[in-house]
């Protein structure tokens, strides 16, 4: 596997904190063309300068959460950064940011002491906390206190083709971007590279990336839902892991622009690039906000599976098939 990728993977960037990231996308990018940052935090690379353009966006951040409260015997309250499923969060182990990292694990009640009712009810976020086994003193010499940021905790492991990580949302994307600099070389278009923060909350970033960059088309890369376990039936699939890049239609963000994703569709066909269409309204992306800026907008995603968890996971080849479409649009549009 690419170290590029790896590092991605590897480095901690919850929304709002996303400067390791950039700070790595940076010194890749700066390499292949003009590289500049914004007071938001989005970073942008732009590579030609023709007459015709188009931004291509991959957001830095991952979801994580942020410590609210912390108790004199150590336990923290904490507050979701992103979207989570609270099914999957007790037993979680974490990453705290403070001045060194502090591991913990997210807790709740035992089960030897619950009531059959409480066995037989989810259970809240807000009945959760992180246990490191250290107490408020403690934490606080290590610079540990309310607003410290917080990510998973999760082992990189790589089977074959087959990648498992937390933060593929969006790292691919980052990752694939760097791809498309380094595999460009030249065009008689400006291409705008745009890694953006705080998607996660909302599409922060690109709200101001959309005020900063005028284009012809603008792509959001993104890595998406795929639900394709057994017991699902396929309409309520969003794509599948291994079917090549996802193209949307509609989400609950835009529905894309018909023109560009005629287009993706006709570049796809021609050069014999695996793709598929994503069962509409699952997701938002950043296409959502780079639309109201009046580019016409699409996406083009990764299907992973298990995505807004500590252990998500795609196949490299859908990768290859992202990085060949957007190279491929950039050379016919």
């Amino acid at each position: 596997m690419d170290e590029r990728l790896a590092k991605l993977l590897e480095l901690d960037a919850p929304s709002g904190f996303e400067k390791p990231v950039c700070d790595f996308l940076e010194k890749e990018l700066s390499r292949f063309g003009k590289v500049w940052r914004d007071a938001m935090g989005n970073l942008y690379a732009r590579i030609g300068e023709g007459e015709k353009s188009v931004l291509l966006a991959s957001h830095m951040d991952e979801v994580g959460f942020m410590v609210q409260h912390v108790y004199p015997n150590g336990f923290l309250k904490f507050t979701p950064l992103g979207g989570w499923d609270e099914r999957i969060l007790p037993d979680m182990e974490v990453k705290l940011l403070g001045k060194k990292e502090v591991y913990g694990v997210i807790s709740t009640k035992p089960p030897h002491i619950t009531s059959d009712v409480e066995r037989n009810q989810p259970i809240k976020m807000d009945e959760l906390f992180i246990d490191t086994g250290l107490n408020q003193a403690e934490l606080e010499s290590l610079d540990i206190s309310t607003g410290t940021p917080i990510t998973p905790s999760s082992t990189l492991r790589v089977n074959g083709s087959i990648v498992k990580a937390k933060a593929l949302d969006d790292r691919a994307g980052c990752y694939a971007l760097l791809r498309v600099a380094e595999e460009l070389k030249s065009t008689r278009k400006s291409v705008y590279l745009v890694a953006t923060v705080q998607e996660e909350l909302g599409l922060r970033g690109a709200r101001v990336a959309a005020s900063n960059v005028k284009a012809n088309f603008a792509l959001a890369v993104e890595a998406t839902v795929a639900a394709d376990q057994p017991g699902l039936a396929e309409e309520k699939r969003p794509s599948t892991m291994g079917g090549g890049a996802v193209l949307t239609a509609m989400d609950r963000s835009l529905v894309a622009n018909q023109e560009l994703l005629f287009l993706l569709k006709e570049v796809a066909k021609k050069r014999g690039i695996s793709t598929q269409i994503k069962k509409p309204s699952y997701g938002g992306t950043d296409a959502g906000e780079l639309q109201f800026a009046g580019i016409p907008s699409g996406v083009v995603s990764i299907p992973c599976r298990y995505i807004h968890s500590a252990n998500s996971m795609c196949n490299l080849h859908d990768v290859d098939q992202v990085v060949k479409l957007l190279l491929a649009f950039i050379e016919e549009f």
